[in-house]
């Protein structure tokens, strides 16, 4: 962000990330910032951007203070969090910052403008009973800080789901659903050939798709594509060798490089084992798949199965190999049912873009709309 001029009738927002953006994310959880903060954008805001390392955080601490003190106005801030604690977002080669993103957020609350900020996850709940290590046992402490300094800053909190937010410490906060989306007009039509499924994520530990893999090798004439990372497929070839290879099309690429996926594919894959993680987990990918038109097969008891029949989706079956491998002969032999469904699909996804999503952010935090909580 450079030198903040005062002066513009367009509406202002700061959007704040305590890490550097990547232009070309290779993970769910830096496509989102990326998508919000061009969403804000489209929708007509100036965006001061507060995201960064460490170094250019305090720079930007320092203009904003200027700025907001000099009688600059914000509408509001929005910020995306990451995985880990504010203070280890980042690389610790650049160094750390303690205080940097409470005070760039106290900066913007003093001015009289509404705080928001996105809790993308709570991994860390489920890691520690894992773990001995001493990172994983500070991690709630780190955690824990940050909540303190929201709850100083009267921040609105944004969450996946509201189931979510129940297993999130957040006393005294407001708290809204904020789910993931896609992005707008990418709609392709159904390619010709064999049923091809897409799956896009991990391989293991929150990402255990055995049953699906399982009901694919018993499934004559049935495809995938699958991008995950090269390593987890490796690993993952080398402990499943009945794999019907001649069958998957692996890739590794980047998010911005799956519409060639999307456009061979039928029908998208949510078809995960039971885990705690996925009864609120809402994965950036159902709405992907929304976004390019490919209905869901997602198993039950899952936050995403009932997201699915909600928005009427797909298939939402029980996450065994038999039921999953009945779905896909269904679906293989009735191709005029996958078709029908990617109609539908495809008109439910104008109501979950980016752009709707930052609608939604902004009209709560400049008091516009009512919260969930």
């Amino acid at each position: 962000m450079s030198e903040i001029k005062t002066g513009s009738e367009q509406p202002t927002m700061v959007f704040h990330a305590p890490y550097p953006m990547d232009p070309h994310p290779t993970s769910a959880s830096r496509l989102r910032p990326l998508r919000m903060r061009e969403a804000f954008s489209q929708l007509g805001y100036r965006v001061l951007d507060a995201s960064g390392t460490v170094k250019q955080r305090r720079a930007v601490l320092k203009r904003l203070r200027k700025f907001l003190r000099g009688g600059g106005k914000v509408d509001f801030l929005y910020s995306e969090n990451s995985t880990q604690p504010n203070l280890l977002a980042g690389s610790l080669k650049e160094g750390v910052a303690p205080l940097v993103d409470y005070l760039i957020m106290r900066e913007v609350a003093r001015s009289g403008a509404k705080v928001g900020v996105f809790y993308r996850d709570i991994y860390w709940k489920f890691d520690l009973a894992d773990s001995t290590g001493l990172y994983q046992r500070v991690k709630p402490l780190l955690h824990g800080l940050d909540m303190f300094g929201y709850r100083r800053n009267h921040v609105h909190l944004f969450v996946p789901s509201m189931k979510m937010a129940s297993l999130l410490d957040a006393r005294g906060l407001t708290c809204t659903a904020l789910p993931p989306a896609g992005d707008r007009q990418q709609v392709a039509p159904l390619p010709q050939g064999p049923l091809t499924a897409v799956y896009v994520g991990g391989l293991g530990a929150h990402y255990n798709i055995e049953s699906f893999m399982q009901a694919l090798e018993r499934t004559a004439n049935v495809e995938l594509e699958l991008c995950t990372r090269k390593d987890q497929w490796e690993e993952y070839v080398r402990s499943h060798p009945q794999l019907p290879l001649s069958r998957i099309r692996v890739s590794h690429i980047s998010a911005g490089q799956l519409a060639n996926l999307y456009e061979r594919s039928h029908i998208g894959v949510l078809a995960v084992d039971p885990s705690p993680y996925w009864e609120f987990a809402t994965p950036v990918k159902l709405f992907e798949y929304l976004s390019y038109g490919r209905p869901i097969i997602a198993t039950r008891p899952t936050h995403a199965a009932e997201l699915v029949e909600q928005i009427g989706a797909g298939w939402v079956v029980d996450p065994t190999p038999e039921a999953i491998g009945q779905m896909l002969t269904h679906l293989r032999d009735n191709p005029q049912e996958v078709a029908a469904k990617a109609q539908a699909v495809s008109r439910a996804a104008k109501d979950h873009t980016w752009q709707a999503r930052a609608l939604t952010a902004a009209n709560i935090l400049t008091g516009k709309a009512d919260n969930d909580s």
